[in-house]
């Protein structure tokens, strides 16, 4: 388990690669690096109206509305930039908000665990009111975001989900060498 947040998986995939990939005695990366499978299995909110409530759903890809991957060098060669930028035009991005980012799935384990499951494009959001468009009692920066990415299809791909850790997985098991 790796607690909520991609703040959370920052932690937890640097320190799964580091039992791996760094040899703890010279504390010096490994020639050879392994390479690990990594599947989360968890909840999320749908923002389609064809996701069933109890419905599996895997996604095909993430976009990360925390900004985490930002923080790395060569998170443009993991990244699905022309998506990140047509979704940011469409939405009209607030500039105020961290840059999205957009990971693929790892494509084998993806086959793997498609099967008869609905697939789409899952958001990861820093936190659970404001960043997915909820309110209670303070007003957020758009309230119109959630119809906004409802309407969105970027190459007949449409955002299915939100939920809080996916897009960390995907892009720092892509910068490791990892599966996820």
């Amino acid at each position: 388990s790796t607690g909520i947040g991609t703040d959370n998986i920052d932690i937890v995939l640097n320190e799964l690669d580091a039992l791996v990939n760094v040899d703890f005695e010279t504390r010096q990366p490994k020639k050879e690096h392994k390479s690990l499978n990594l599947i989360r299995l968890g909840t999320s909110g749908a923002l389609q109206g064809n996701v069933a409530v109890d419905s599996f759903l895997v996604s095909e890809k993430a976009v990360g509305f925390d900004g985490l991957l930002n923080f790395y060098a060569q998170r443009n060669e993991v990244a699905d930039v022309d998506f990140e930028n047509a979704f940011k035009s469409y939405v009209n991005w607030n500039k105020n908000l961290a840059s999205p980012y957009v990971v693929s799935a790892c494509p084998e384990l993806l086959a793997k665990l498609k099967g008869e499951n609905m697939s789409g494009v899952t958001i990861s959001s820093p936190g659970f009111y404001g960043p997915q468009g909820r309110v209670l009692r303070l007003p957020i920066i758009d309230p119109d975001i959630n119809d906004k990415i409802e309407k969105f299809d970027y190459k007949n791909q449409k955002i299915t989900n939100y939920e809080m850790e996916s897009s960390a997985l995907y892009g720092l098991s892509k910068l490791l060498g990892h599966h996820a």
